[in-house]
């Protein structure tokens, strides 16, 4: 270390709204004064007090995952370009988090959230130390007799951060008052750092932390600062290979598994809900043409088909060397407060509590963000949905007005009233200063969610990637060119008994004057267009990447005085409503349309939109399992899940598009 260098002026991170303590004696000025002394030979008593020796910190300010010289510029300072940083250490890499109580009880939703890698004071085994943000102390041999030092974050951030120091051998929690020796400050001191979560809010915390190191010698005592911050949470992206593609488990509860029940998710189960079979047959030779051989990955539900609506995989990550990245999987849980089963322990989705059993566990950690107020309330049964995480996407990387967006943006569907998310959700999401969240308006949608009109693929073109959008006029003009062609009585629906469709003997001339179908068209238009024109101005959109794949809507028909009126819901099964694995096939439910010279028109109209995107269809049969299950339904993508590969991604602080704390775009949320 080069002992004649001045650590940085203590700078505060724009934005901050912390009051900064006064400067303290900076070590390279001490240490000036000392060598201009001897060579004069004498010392002030005065200086003497005041200018102890220095130990100075270094941390990976440069960001190339190395510590080194070039690290120990502004290293008290951060900016989006420079800066320490640190993982929220939310995984369980030594799987010691229980998922029941010790008489087999249901531990609460908070409880299982509680526990993870940072929930304690210890060093769990090497993958945890590898978790740690490293930062050391330089060896000062010089060090006068009777020193010592302490170590802590400011106090804005002590209680979000935990400081390990290496004593005898093995990585020990300081305390903020627990002091290094002597001999420890001579030797140079090894110490790790965790966040012991992400930023939930800023107006709590910011994710910043200012470690402070205070010598105190004979002399009087002298201080050196370095600032971190936390990384953030960072949703995937449909760019990115699918590594596991998770499937319901109708025939194991939750509870099952959180009590012990031994569980390989690689283990088919017997189908037992009508069409599952087909359907799980159908993704399997999805993925195999994908060229993803894992198996389906089983995850218990008991009896719950929407598995996009019970999270959402993320990741968090730093620098590592070698231009690398060091990544945790952080999976979000819903903020779907039930209607009607909600209690004070058991507010969200009991299916996505599998979770903590299933996917917890070393490198990968599971969290929840919601409002407990929403707990009982009435209108969770008219918005609640909103807050599903089928209501969340991702736009893929792109830049835009010279502003690089390296792991894109954060989609959602609400209009910033009763038809949005939980409050508490979206703020997380925005507090995480990347991949800043657009709202799109989908209050318009039965179900509110944006994977019912919207999803994307990658592409041959500029961009990378297309948006594959329903178009519902789309839908209706091929309909229209069959009655023309003298094939009007034909049915609507093909390849499904007549029983099971909505409208037993409806026509394709017979759907062309539905009213119902014809405001639909309508509705959902108004709709559409409205998020095109938010994705124009946002991610900068044009028509050349978008894939318009044609679609039917349906004006639902609900009771007088049901607060949301005017709403729709995919007649046909949607072809938006897919899954990209990332390797150019698009996996997609079989459209049920008419036939034309033997080709269903729909199917061959989605073909041939995406054909100039090089991705290949695989169409999977999903009427019986999803699409016709309820009130509205679902899709492909509704009733699958993804974990998605994470090699190769671009680092989120490579992200250069200024300061942002808010969502953008669909009015306020």
């Amino acid at each position: 270390m080069n002992h004649d260098a001045s650590p940085a002026v203590l700078a505060s991170a724009p934005g901050s709204r912390r009051r900064r303590p006064r400067r303290p004696v900076r070590a390279g000025r001490c240490l000036a004064v000392l060598l201009a002394v001897a060579a004069t030979g004498g010392l002030p008593t005065s200086v003497a007090r005041a200018a102890p020796l220095l130990p100075t910190f270094r941390a990976d300010t440069d960001r190339d995952g190395l510590i080194t010289t070039d690290d120990d510029a502004r290293k008290d300072e951060w900016s989006r370009e420079r800066g320490a940083l640190m993982l929220p250490n939310v995984d369980d890499d030594q799987e010691r988090c229980p998922t029941a109580g010790s008489d087999g009880s249901r531990l609460s939703d908070d409880s299982l959230a509680a526990c993870n890698d940072a929930a304690d004071d210890v060093v769990n085994g090497k993958d945890d130390l590898a978790d740690l943000a490293p930062v050391r102390l330089g060896a000062e041999p010089r060090l006068a007799a009777g020193s010592s030092a302490t170590v802590a974050a400011d106090p804005a951030a002590r209680e979000h951060v935990r400081i390990f120091a290496e004593r005898g051998g093995r990585m020990v929690a300081l305390a903020p008052d627990d002091r290094l020796t002597t001999r420890e400050l001579r030797q140079g001191v090894r110490l790790g750092v965790e966040a012991r979560d992400f930023v939930r809010d800023p107006e709590r915390w910011d994710g910043f932390a200012d470690l402070v190191l205070r010598v105190d010698g004979a002399g009087g005592t002298v201080e050196d600062r370095v600032r971190l911050k936390v990384a953030p949470l960072v949703f995937e992206h449909d760019l990115m290979p699918v590594r596991h593609l998770l499937t319901a488990d109708h025939t194991t509860e939750p509870a099952e598994v959180e009590r012990g029940r031994p569980y390989d998710p690689s283990a088919q189960p017997e189908p037992v809900n009508p069409g599952e079979a087909a359907f799980r047959r159908d993704l399997r030779r999805g993925l195999d043409r994908a060229g993803l051989p894992a198996p389906l990955f089983n995850y218990p539900t008991g009896g719950d088909v929407w598995m996009q609506d019970l999270f959402k995989s993320a990741y968090a990550s730093v620098p590592a060397p070698g231009g690398r990245e060091h990544h945790v999987r952080v999976v979000v849980r819903s903020a779907d407060v039930m209607p009607g089963t909600a209690t004070r322990e058991f507010p969200l989705r009991d299916a996505s509590r599998s979770a903590f059993p299933l996917l917890r566990g070393s490198g990968t950690g599971v969290v929840q963000q919601y409002d407990p107020q929403r707990v009982g309330a009435d209108d969770n049964q008219y918005y609640g949905s909103f807050s599903s995480t089928g209501n969340f996407g991702t736009l893929p990387p792109y830049r835009l007005r010279g502003h690089d967006y390296p792991v894109g943006r954060v989609l959602y569907g609400g209009n910033g009233a009763e038809e949005s998310p939980d409050p508490s959700f979206v703020r997380m999401l925005a507090a995480q200063g990347y991949q800043r969240p657009i709202a799109l308006d989908t209050a318009w949608l039965g179900v509110g969610h944006i994977d019912e009109f919207l999803s994307f693929v990658p592409a041959r073109n500029a961009r990378g990637w297309a948006a594959v959008v329903a178009d519902p006029d789309l839908g209706r003009k091929l309909l229209s060119d069959l009655a023309e062609d003298g094939r009007g009585d034909e049915p609507l629906v093909r390849g499904v008994p007549a029983q099971d469709t909505e409208d037993p003997g409806l026509t394709v001339a017979g759907a062309l004057r539905k009213d119902s179908l014809s405001r639909g068209t309508e509705i959902a238009r108004r709709g559409i267009d409205a998020a095109l024109r938010t994705l124009r101005d946002r991610a900068g959109l044009t028509e050349r990447d978008i894939v318009r794949v044609p679609a039917l809507f349906n004006e639902l028909e609900l009771p007088a005085g049901y607060p949301r009126q005017g709403v729709v819901a995919n007649y046909l099964p949607a072809a938006a409503n897919g899954v990209s694995t990332g390797t150019g096939v698009y996996l997609a439910p079989r459209q049920h349309a008419p036939e034309a010279g033997g080709a269903d028109v729909f199917e061959q109209a989605v073909e041939k939109a995406l054909e100039g995107t090089g991705t290949r269809v695989a169409w999977v049969e999903d009427w019986e399992y999803a699409h016709s299950l309820g009130t509205v339904g679902g899709e492909v993508h509704c009733a699958t899940n993804t974990v998605r590969g994470l090699t190769g991604t671009r680092p989120w602080w490579t992200e250069r598009s200024g300061t942002a704390a808010r969502p953008t775009g669909g009015g306020p949320s």
